[in-house]
């Protein structure tokens, strides 16, 4: 008797589990996504949410698209460098870029770990200019004033003894060549025991006064904040699985992370998808999107628009390199929010 209700229990299960899906997620998409670009990746949504800047490859050049009509145009096509990992606007609408160094090997795939930050003026009038920092993965920008956080990392050169440091400074524009000044350390692995690896991600708005980061092989990845003025760390996720701190809200009351439950490493498998965290210590969080339930895909790089009503993401491919992308999809929350709604009976 016991083995034939176990059997009817299996059954019954089996059958009110959903079919597992096939195809990719870009051609099942819900009523609140939609796919704005069908390459690119790494976007970063302008001061005013009409355009979106975006890279063509992971070492590459620097483009725009316009979010009401689509049309894009190139940012960094006009003069000669070695490519661009990251692309971020400043306040003043000016980019800072993430590359490396023109002289670099371009048939080496470690270059997208060796980088350092360039300013490139609006007007594009001019290369792009060093301004003698490295630049680890992706640096932070205030939306208030020309004040900047970037990474100083070993990583992956050197893992049990490398350093990975968090700076701040401010952008100085005026009296020649631009340059980064009142630069000061605010994190280091020494405040996670050494086990944590560090990288920063945005200033919290509405003031600017604490910075976002994510700690890699902390209890998986975790995200934290660091309190500018008196150096305290706050932990946001507090779970055991893989969190990366990514687009925060415009009122800095919660971030969208890519998260992979279960993973403990620095470097996730790839079953990733985004997920919305509060940042006010109750590691509360929502899940937004479901591109990993597609085996072999996953979703990543998402930022949030200036007026927090859509979020920019990419589509991530499992087998891939870290933090590949495959297009540009805007998720709108108010759509979202809509087809989530229970009618009252």
């Amino acid at each position: 008797m016991r083995a034939f209700v176990v059997c009817v229990t299996l059954a019954l299960l089996a059958c009110a589990a959903p079919p597992p899906r096939t195809g990719s997620p870009a051609d099942a998409l819900p009523p609140h996504i939609t796919r704005l670009l069908e390459t690119g990746l790494r976007p970063d949504w302008s001061g005013d949410g009409e355009r979106l800047l975006f890279l063509d490859a992971l070492v590459g050049d620097v483009f725009e698209v316009a979010i009401a009509t689509g049309a894009v145009r190139p940012w960094t096509t006009h003069f000669a460098h070695a490519g661009f990992t990251r692309a971020r606007y400043l306040a003043n609408g000016d980019l800072l870029l993430c590359g490396p160094p023109l002289e670099s090997d371009p048939e080496d795939e470690a270059r997208r770990w060796h980088t350092e930050l360039f300013h490139l003026a609006a007007s594009r009038d001019r290369p792009a200019t060093p301004l003698g920092e490295p630049c680890f993965e992706g640096p932070a920008v205030s939306r208030r004033s020309l004040r900047i956080a970037w990474n100083v990392s070993d990583y992956p050169d050197s893992v049990v003894f490398g350093r990975s440091e968090i700076w701040t400074g401010e952008l100085e524009l005026d009296g020649g060549a631009p340059r980064l000044v009142a630069k000061r350390k605010v994190v280091d692995r020494s405040d996670f025991f050494y086990l944590g690896f560090l990288e920063t991600q945005d200033f919290r708005p509405p003031d600017d006064r604490e910075l976002i980061f994510t700690a890699y092989a902390w209890r998986g990845g975790e995200v934290m904040t660091v309190d500018l003025a008196s150096g305290a760390l706050r932990n946001h996720s507090r779970n055991a699985g893989y969190d990366e701190a990514e687009g925060v809200f415009p009122d800095g009351g919660s971030v969208v992370v890519e998260r992979e439950p279960g993973t403990w490493t620095a470097v996730p498998r790839g079953d990733i998808d985004l997920w919305r965290t509060k940042l006010d210590g109750s590691a509360e969080s929502q899940r937004l999107t479901f591109f990993s339930d597609f085996p072999g895909y996953g979703a990543n790089n998402p930022v949030v628009s200036p007026d927090g009503r859509f979020m920019a993401f990419c589509l991530r491919e499992r087998e891939g390199p870290h933090g590949n992308g495959h297009g540009v999809f805007l998720y709108d929350f108010a759509r979202a929010a809509e087809s989530m709604r229970v009618p009252s009976h």
